[in-house]
């Protein structure tokens, strides 16, 4: 193994391998969204139990699974500024008067309850005018960072090893 991570070619393949891995590990984590990835949430308001699941698309289309729509309802949502915006539009024209709106009234927009919602790539906060807040957390998100992690932190100590070895020798 001290052979293979001595040569200099080693050591500069890794290095280009952990630039590149660490590059999509940083967006994996920083991105708005996590598309295709399930948000789930459970809990119980004023006695009644509530248990669902939200999945957004790149193309500003959402599916949203709970007790009230156990096949699963489609609609449109759009995202701005750390908020996505559950839109009621039905086509397109309204579907981009609406975003027109958003963009034109956004803290408006944000201030009306149960239409802004702040996400991000792990978790979902909407809080409703009595201030009851409700998170849909993104278990996958989780684990990709923390598997991501991982990885990224073995990558790097194994190209500084190289690195390091390879200096001593080359091949």
């Amino acid at each position: 193994m001290k052979k293979v991570l001595s040569c200099g070619k080693t050591a500069l393949a890794l290095l280009i391998a952990t630039v590149v891995f660490l590059g999509l590990y940083a967006y994996a984590i920083a991105r708005p969204i996590s598309y295709g990835m399930n948000y789930h949430h459970r809990s119980v308001y004023e006695g009644i139990a509530f248990e669902g699941n939200v999945k957004y698309y790149p193309d500003g289309t959402m599916c949203t699974v709970n007790d009230s729509f156990p096949d699963g309802a489609e609609a449109r949502y759009f995202y701005k500024g750390g908020y996505i915006f559950n839109t009621m539009a039905t086509t397109d024209e309204e579907y981009e008067e609406e975003t027109a709106y958003i963009k034109d009234n956004f803290d408006e927009a944000v201030n009306t309850p149960f239409y802004a919602t702040t996400t991000n790539a792990f978790k979902q906060v909407l809080t409703g005018p009595d201030g009851y807040t409700v998170v849909y957390t993104c278990a996958p998100a989780t684990v990709i960072a923390v598997v991501g992690g991982l990885i990224g932190a073995a990558l790097i100590a194994l190209t500084a090893t190289s690195i390091v070895f390879s200096r001593k020798k080359e091949c």
